[in-house]
């Protein structure tokens, strides 16, 4: 690939509705325009590694998925600027913007699944108002739902809450629908998953989606019961695996076998 001269035009296209903005070589010269050095721009697939870039013989190489032909020019210069280091700000623009456009990045689009609030034991409508007037001024719009409870396992534990940043929408674990499950643990989890559609996640130096950073820790320590939350949980796990197998046995029963 050929170096784009710094002083070209960009070509910014002018096409229909949620069409790209940009073409390859376009983007290419609006980053050398606002980089001000050589740079050469790869655009790829890749659906865990959003924008990574190396340095080589006064060369940047910068790799960036194909949602970046999306990106308006405001989104352009902050990449410029990042490769630059020289305004903070300019990653947090980035951030948006790629969790703004992930529905760009699976290849498939999917559906919301049909959305069930109220338990047996709990209403999880009535939790998530609750937290969103306490902890986010009610300004929080985000679907949530009773998952369908599969067992899933993660290290240590269950994963009792999930939030999908293309679909927008939070899923609770079913096993936590139970008297025996006090409030304050459940509201942790909603919390958590608040937090996530909240503050979305924070690019690696590699491009890696960081989703539990250190802001993320910060406002997530806000919960008055956390510490009660993580001490329940702690005691309480081996109940809730064995609770979740059980549903996870139900579930399938009530699966009819495929002719």
């Amino acid at each position: 690939m050929s170096l784009v001269a710094r002083s070209a035009r960009p070509r910014q296209l002018a096409l229909p509705f949620d069409a790209p903005l940009w073409d390859h070589s376009g983007l290419e010269t609006a980053l050398v325009r606002e980089y001000g050095r050589p740079l050469r721009l790869t655009l790829t697939e890749n659906r865990s590694v959003l924008l990574s870039f190396r340095k080589q013989g006064g060369v940047v190489y910068l790799r960036l998925h194909r949602m970046f032909l999306h990106a308006p020019s405001s989104v352009v210069r902050a990449v410029a600027r990042g490769l630059r280091r020289t305004n903070r700000n300019a990653d947090g623009e980035v951030r948006r913007f790629m969790n703004e456009n992930l529905h760009r990045v699976r290849r498939e689009p999917q559906r919301l699944p049909q959305i069930q609030t109220r338990g047996s034991a709990y209403d999880l409508e009535a939790i998530f108002d609750r937290l969103n007037t306490r902890f986010f001024e009610s300004k929080l719009r985000v679907p949530l739902t009773w998952g369908r409870g599969s067992g899933r396992a993660r290290r240590g534990g269950l994963t009792f809450g999930s939030y999908d940043p293309v679909l927008r929408l939070i899923r609770i674990h079913p096993v936590l629908d139970s008297r025996d499950v006090p409030l304050l643990f459940l509201e942790s989890v909603v919390y958590h998953e608040m937090l996530h559609h909240h503050l979305g996640g924070v690019p690696d130096r590699a491009g890696r989606t960081v989703y539990h950073s250190r802001q993320f820790r910060e406002q997530e320590a806000r919960y008055p019961h956390h510490q009660q939350a993580l001490a329940w949980e702690k005691e309480n796990l081996a109940q809730l695996l064995r609770a979740s197998q059980k549903l996870d046995r139900e579930r399938r029963r009530r699966v009819p076998p495929r002719p």
